[in-house]
Order: C-alpha cells, then structure tokens, then sequence
C-alpha cells in the first residue's frame, strides 16, 4: 500500500470508519445538537462548536500543505469564531468539516506519491524547510483530530449529565 493510500485509509477511518482507541468522528459528532455544540459544559473549555471549527480550519491548512503551499496558521484563524448559533449554522459547520475533508482526500489522491514526501517549507521568507513532509503533516492531522475527538466525546458525556442552567 502505498503511503498516500495508507494515509487516506487512515483518515477515512478515524473520520467515518472503526478506528482501534474506540469511536469515528461520525459517531462522535452523531446526535450533537447545535444547543449541545455551544453549550459551555466546563469553563474555560472550548465548546463542541469551537473544536469542530478548529477542526475544520487545520484540516484545510493541512490540505493546502499537501497541495505544496508553505506552513502557515489557518486561514480562519486557530480557533475560528463560532457564528450565532442556531440548528441550521450547526448544520453548516458540519457541512464545512465535511468538505475539507473530502478536499484533503482530492489532496492527497492528486498528490504524486514522491511529493506526499516533500517537506513543507515555511510559507514566508526565507522559506525554511520546516522538517516536516507534506505526508508527516497529514498524519499530524490524524493525531489533532483523534485528540479533539476525545475532547469531544468528553464534552458530551458531561453535557448528559449536566443540569440546565
């Protein structure tokens, strides 16, 4: 197998699949309403909403890099601001997770195997290598997402068990 269809493989199955530590992204994200997504459970604790927007801005940073563009923040932002919260601006966000991941996935198929290895350098002068393959940055990535997941699936079992205010 080769290492961008491995990483594909591995992408897909943390996001939509049966990844070994437990749940996918999909189940995870399944049944979070946009109340529970901006609820703050804990505080000083990202929302589910905020994660899932940081989510989706490092995915399409990471999805740039593979296209060869330098190492450079989102350009959302780290931690994009969250949009007035209603069902259909919830339903949006996931809708934008969605689609930078199929972006990273056209990425990374377009991608010739031999460049997947190219090191991202530094999106400005003097351009330093930045000792990081454009492969390595995706599987960063796979890392990122399986830590706010968790956070994720934290933030729901307290939401369940957390009075209304």
């Amino acid at each position: 197998m080769s290492i961008r269809s491995t990483l594909s493989f591995r992408l897909q199955d943390l996001w939509t699949g049966t990844p070994w530590y437990g749940d996918s992204s999909a189940r995870i994200l399944d049944e979070v309403t946009h109340d529970d997504a901006s609820r703050q459970v804990i505080a000083g604790v990202h929302t589910i909403w905020e994660i899932v927007l940081h989510m989706t801005a490092w995915t399409e940073t990471v999805a740039a890099r593979v296209r060869g563009s330098g190492a450079k923040p989102p350009e959302r932002g780290d931690w994009p601001p969250v949009p007035e919260g209603s069902p259909g601006a919830w339903a949006n966000t996931l809708h934008e997770l969605a689609e930078a991941r199929k972006d990273l996935l056209r990425a990374i198929d377009e991608t010739h195997e031999e460049d997947i290895q190219v090191h991202v350098r530094s999106h400005s002068p003097p351009f330093a290598d930045t000792g990081i393959s454009r492969a390595g940055t995706v599987a960063g990535l796979i890392q990122h997402d399986a830590y706010h997941l968790g956070q994720v699936a934290l933030l729901k079992r307290a939401l369940r068990s957390a009075p209304r205010t």
